[in-house]
């Protein structure tokens, strides 16, 4: 065997070391893009994850407002009705029509705040989900199954009933 011979041997034995690190150095490459791809994904799921936690939380707030204000509209209801009732027994004065205006302030807040009050007007049709029948009566007038009269105010917050209108319903004749 010849120098020349030795060093082209050697010089092999390097191209091939040279190949072989190469490849395993492709191989940690794809090892590692794939780990990258890997935590990428997993961070991207956990973003998503975060974003519908945010937003569940805050519609769930806005729902737990919502549920307190329609408590405190509850608690304060009877308060506009007991106005009426006291309006049904004073005497026009000036006193009157101040508390009148009073009255009206308080109803103008609640309604902007969602609260509205449920119309039951004499001779419309009776409306389960609205009304809630106190007498049933025979009336020459007034078909049957439509109000009479308004015994006690009903109010909505929203699309919910807080409190169903009281009413006289008419059997007919």
């Amino acid at each position: 065997m010849t120098k020349k011979q030795i060093k082209k041997d050697l010089d092999d034995v390097k191209d091939v070391e040279d190949v072989k690190d190469i490849e395993d150095k492709k191989l940690q490459i794809s090892k590692l893009s794939k780990e990258i791809e890997e935590l990428k994904n997993g961070w991207r799921r956990t973003q998503a994850d975060f974003e519908n936690y945010r937003h569940r939380t805050e519609s769930q707030k806005a729902a737990m407002v919502e549920l307190a204000k329609a408590d405190f509209m509850t608690k304060l209801t009877p308060v506009l009705d007991n106005f009426r009732r006291a309006f049904s027994h004073t005497p026009d004065d000036d006193f009157a029509k101040g508390i009148k205006h009073i009255e009206k302030q308080l109803e103008d807040i609640l309604n902007s705040e969602g609260l509205v009050r449920i119309k039951a007007d004499t001779g419309t049709k009776f409306d389960p989900n609205l009304h809630e029948a106190i007498s049933c009566e025979a009336n020459n007038k007034i078909v049957a199954d439509h109000i009479i009269a308004e015994v006690e105010s009903g109010w909505m917050f929203g699309d919910k009933v807080l409190k169903p209108v009281k009413v006289r319903v008419s059997k007919g004749k």
